[in-house]
């Protein structure tokens, strides 16, 4: 069942099309154009600091950066657009389709600019934060550019042995990563967010509701398995290209996107199929 499984996975831009999925269908063509959008776009990757420069940069810790009311908010948005947006991730019946482990479940709260129409006050004032870090720390990645604009906004729920344990894991392609913490004290045990500093240790850093923490995305970063509970953290990518409402984290700096959230759905599906399989 496995070989039939891996198999699958590998065909599967020939056999969907063929066996006339609509939605299913357009997921494939359009897994293919990503690929494709990363090699045309790849310019605006050459002028991003390595894994190894942004290694050397320090990550900055702003404490109660939002309120209880701003953070509210971002859950409401949630609870509102949840079932609208694009997704991925994966569930504690789902094997499928992430590098993560457990429960982490990520909502594009980007799609169709929810955020960016919902909460203009918060949206503007994560960008600024972004900016001005950027200035105090001298990273120099956001003066000079045309165009610095949001990536994605995504709504990150990690419940238990969720994690993401590779501690050079980094944001690849965006310029700047603001995280924020959206759970209360005591909602969640373990999640601890880390980084790769410069003397090649890993740092644990605190993270309480309302925190932002503001860093170069190509830094090292990593999460601890939550060991109960659920963390929940807001995160925006900011990179140098057009702002995006497409359904998923998008690799096409300019041009149109047409990820909606039916090819995440479809993503989605297809990979708790392959996953199914190899069980």
């Amino acid at each position: 069942m496995a070989l039939l499984g891996r198999l699958l996975a590998g065909s599967r831009r020939l056999l969907l099309p063929a066996a006339g999925m609509g939605a299913a269908a357009l997921y494939v063509q359009s897994e293919h154009s990503e690929f494709l959008d990363l090699l045309e776009d790849g310019a605006c990757e050459t002028t991003l600091p390595s894994t190894a420069e942004a290694q050397l940069t320090r990550v900055v810790r702003l404490p109660k950066f939002f309120s209880k009311e701003e953070t509210d908010q971002i859950h409401a948005l949630h609870r509102d657009v949840g079932s609208q947006v694009g997704t991925s991730g994966r569930t504690a019946s789902n094997q499928a389709a992430s590098y993560h482990t457990g429960v982490w479940e990520v909502a594009y709260l980007s799609t169709d600019s929810h955020f960016r129409e919902k909460l203009p006050g918060l949206r503007e004032k994560l960008i600024q934060a972004a900016t001005q870090v950027d200035d105090d720390e001298h990273w120099g990645l956001l003066r000079g550019r045309e165009h610095v604009r949001p990536r994605c906004f995504e709504y990150h729920v990690v419940g238990t042995n969720g994690s993401l344990p590779f501690p050079h894991h980094h944001d690849f392609g965006s310029l700047i990563t603001v995280d924020v913490m959206l759970a209360e004290d005591g909602d969640f045990t373990g999640g601890t967010f880390q980084t790769l500093e410069a003397d090649g240790t890993m740092t644990k850093h605190g993270f309480e509701r309302g925190d932002a923490m503001v860093f170069v995305s190509h830094k090292p970063h990593c999460v601890d398995a939550v060991r109960s509970g659920e963390r929940r953290v807001l995160i925006m990518e900011l990179w140098e290209g057009e702002e995006r409402a497409c359904g998923h984290r998008c690799d096409r700096h300019w041009g149109e996107c047409g990820h909606t959230a039916s090819h995440s759905f479809w993503r989605r599906a297809l990979s708790d199929i392959g996953s199914d399989l190899e069980r």
